[in-house]
C-alpha cells in the first residue's frame, strides 16, 4: 500500500471529500476496489480508509457536471467484493468491463440534494482563485493535496481520473452554495403531513457478501444485500399504487429505510433481508431499529407514526407476529397486500 501524505490532520476543519462518480447509488455509501486493473495501489481508492466518522463527503456527478449533493461519513471502512471496472483509458483500451474483485467500503448516512449544484463551469470560472489558493496551502503543508479537478492550463477544468478526493476547506469558502444547510424541501401534496424526500430507490444488481452485523452500523451493510434493495423497492411500490408518495430521509431524520404519509399518520419502515441462518438475529435487530426510528421521528412530527417491519419473506415463526403486534408494529413481506396499508394493520 503506498502512502499517503495526510496533510489535513493538522487542521480540525480539514474534513471535506469528493467524490467523482456516474454511479446510480449516490449516498448509500463509499466504495472502491483495493488495488487498481493491474493489481497495483491506487491512492484514489486507497484514500477511502482516512475518511473519518463525521467527515462531510461532497458529491460530484459526471453526467450532470456538476458537485449535486453530500453526505455524513458513518463508522469504520470494511472490506467486502465489489463490482467494478475503471472508466480511465487504460481500461477503456483493455476493454475491462465490471467485474468482481476485493473492496473497500465506508457507511454514509445523512445525505441530501443541495439547493444549488455547484456547476463545472463555476468551477471554471474561479480557475484562477483556486489555483492561487491550492499555491498557498501547499506552501504551508507541501504537496500531494489529491485535489480533484485539473489545474492546468493547456485545457479546461476538469476532474482528474480517480474516485475519491481530499476537498480543502477553501472550496466551502468561494463556493457558498456547498456550506448552505441541507435542502430538506418536501414534495408532499399541500395538505398533507410531510416525511423525508424524494424516495432513492435501492440498486438490486450490486449484491455483496451477507457478513456479522456487528462488524459495522448494520443498518448500512444491510443496504448493500439484493433481498434488502428488492425489498424496499417492492415496498416502495406498493405505497406508490396505493396512493401514496413514499420517502426517504432527510438529513434531520433518522436514517430509516422508507416512510410515507397516508394523511393521520407517519408510518415508518425497517427493511430486512432474511435467510434461514440469519432469521432470528435480523428479525430482532429490525424490530429494535423500527421502535428507535418511530419513536425519534414522534419528537419531531405532530401526528401519530406508525412503525412498520418489513423483510423479504414470512418469518418461519408466528411469534414474531405476535410479538410485533403487541408492540404496534405492522409485520409485513411480499408480496404486500392490497389496500396497502390501511387494511393490513
Amino acid at each position: 500500500m503506498s502512502s499517503i501524505h495526510r496533510w489535513w490532520h493538522n487542521y480540525t476543519n480539514e474534513r471535506y471529500w469528493l467524490e467523482v462518480t456516474d454511479r446510480p447509488d449516490i449516498g448509500i455509501n463509499l466504495k472502491a476496489p483495493k488495488t487498481n486493473e493491474t493489481g497495483k495501489d491506487f491512492w484514489s481508492y486507497s484514500i477511502l480508509r482516512e475518511v473519518n466518522s463525521g467527515n462531510i463527503v461532497f458529491h460530484y456527478e459526471k453526467n450532470l457536471q456538476a458537485i449535486t449533493a453530500r453526505s455524513v461519513a458513518t463508522g469504520q471502512t470494511w472490506s467486502d467484493v465489489i463490482t467494478w471496472a475503471a472508466r480511465g483509458t487504460y481500461a477503456r483500451d483493455a476493454g475491462i468491463e465490471p467485474h468482481a474483485r476485493d473492496g473497500l467500503y465506508l457507511g454514509l448516512e445523512q445525505h441530501s440534494r443541495l439547493k444549488t449544484p455547484v456547476t463545472l463551469d463555476q468551477i471554471r470560472e474561479q480557475a484562477v482563485s483556486i489555483n492561487a489558493r491550492l499555491r498557498e496551502l501547499e506552501d504551508v503543508v507541501s504537496p500531494p493535496l489529491y485535489y480533484p479537478f485539473e489545474r492546468g492550463t493547456k485545457r479546461e477544468t476538469r476532474p482528474l481520473q480517480g474516485y475519491l478526493f481530499k476537498l480543502p476547506r477553501f472550496f466551502l469558502e468561494l463556493f457558498q452554495d456547498l456550506a448552505s444547510p441541507f435542502d430538506v424541501s418536501l414534495t408532499e401534496p399541500v395538505g398533507l403531513p410531510s416525511v423525508g424526500t424524494e424516495y432513492q430507490k435501492a440498486i438490486e444488481d450490486q449484491a455483496v457478501a451477507e457478513r456479522d452485523p456487528f462488524a459495522v452500523d448494520p443498518a448500512i451493510v444491510e443496504r448493500g444485500i439484493r433481498g434488502h434493495a428488492a425489498t424496499q423497492n417492492q415496498l416502495a411500490e406498493a405505497v406508490a399504487a396505493a396512493g401514496m408518495c413514499p420517502r426517504s430521509p432527510t438529513a434531520l431524520e433518522p436514517n430509516f429505510d422508507l416512510a410515507w404519509t397516508d394523511g393521520s399518520a407517519i408510518w415508518v419502515a425497517e427493511v430486512k433481508s432474511l435467510t434461514m441462518v440469519n432469521e432470528e438475529k435480523q428479525l430482532r435487530l429490525g424490530l429494535g431499529q423500527v421502535l428507535r426510528y418511530a419513536h425519534l421521528l414522534a419528537r419531531i412530527h405532530p401526528i401519530p407514526v406508525r412503525p412498520v417491519l418489513a423483510v423479504e419473506g414470512q418469518p418461519s415463526s408466528n411469534d414474531w407476529a405476535e410479538l410485533c403486534a403487541s408492540h404496534n408494529v405492522l409485520l409485513l413481506w411480499p408480496p404486500f397486500p392490497t389496500g396497502f396499508p390501511k387494511e393490513s394493520y
